[in-house]
């Protein structure tokens, strides 16, 4: 079960990390505009998105800090999800309604997934 865990959550990275580039906009929206060089910022996350899918399903030595550093960034994103469900701003064309409410306390599971599928195994 752990490991099937882990592997959705890679491959959720993967396409989240890879929608980063192909359609940017709804991710720099969900940043206010006062903070500076947003594309950049999208196009970094999306390269760590990307980077945290290969050290889930990589080498077994490196998943667990893998999943702690996926844990961390799942934290450090929060504040974005929550300008976008607060400031009501539409995130391509979209209004901001309920689901972008909804998706705040999925983080939640989604760190304790992280932490828990790449957790080491007891001989």
């Amino acid at each position: 079960m752990r490991d099937l865990i882990r592997i959705g959550l890679a491959a959720v990275m993967v396409v989240s990390g890879v929608a980063h580039f192909v359609n940017p906009r709804p991710y720099v929206q969900h940043l206010p505009e006062a903070v500076p060089f947003r594309e950049e910022i999208i196009a970094i996350t999306g390269v760590m998105e990307l980077v945290l899918a290969a050290g889930l399903v990589g080498p077994t030595r490196f998943r667990r800090p893998t999943g702690i550093a996926l844990a961390v960034f799942l934290v450090l994103i929060f504040p974005a999800n929550v300008y976008a469900a607060v400031s009501q701003v539409p995130i391509d064309g979209v209004p901001t309604g309920w689901v972008r409410w909804a998706r705040l306390p999925l983080q939640l599971p989604l760190i304790a997934a992280s932490l828990w599928s790449t957790r080491r195994r007891r001989p």
